[in-house]
């Protein structure tokens, strides 16, 4: 026989001392609070891209319907009914150009009689007209647009001298 003696060892749990388990709580704080600003971050980082791509594609349909208002401006007079139904579709296809930009949030800016802005429009020439105001917009040459406080595209003017 051996003097072997049936030992049984008991594991022992260390407590975590007092001030380790704030040192853990306030780096799981410190995680969550860089969790919600990552999240706030990428909210913000959508809506920029999302105006940005509304911006690019606005900046693809402006041409289009400047084309529409430059064809409007030279309608010959004395058109038959036909021509007439005609040209009331391609103004409804207009119209509705003129809508899809309203609703993706860009709008349209420049009317005869606004005073200048160099901030807003691009001046393509001076006339003068007693009837409108000294430096105001005597012609649109072409609509300036904008998404919110942000220029897409500015408007090119005639200026009152």
């Amino acid at each position: 026989m051996s003097d072997e003696q049936d030992v049984t060892v008991e594991p022992t749990v260390e407590a975590v001392p007092e001030d380790k388990s704030a040192e853990y709580l306030a780096g799981w704080k410190r995680a969550l609070a860089d969790y919600d600003n990552l999240k706030k971050e990428q909210g913000r980082e959508r809506v920029e891209m999302r105006a940005a791509a509304t911006a690019d594609a606005a900046s693809r349909i402006i041409p289009v319907i400047d084309n529409f208002d430059t064809a409007v401006k030279f309608v010959p007079d004395g058109i038959d009914d036909k021509l007439k139904n005609w040209l009331m579709g391609i103004l409804f296809v207009q119209t509705q150009l003129d809508e899809v930009l309203r609703q993706m949030g860009v709008e349209p800016f420049g009317e005869v009689g606004d005073p200048f802005d160099a901030n807003l429009y691009d001046a393509v020439g001076e006339r003068s007209d007693e009837k409108v105001a000294q430096n105001a917009i005597v012609e649109v040459v072409a609509r300036g647009w904008k998404m919110g406080g942000k220029i897409v595209r500015p408007g090119k003017v005639i200026v009152n001298k």
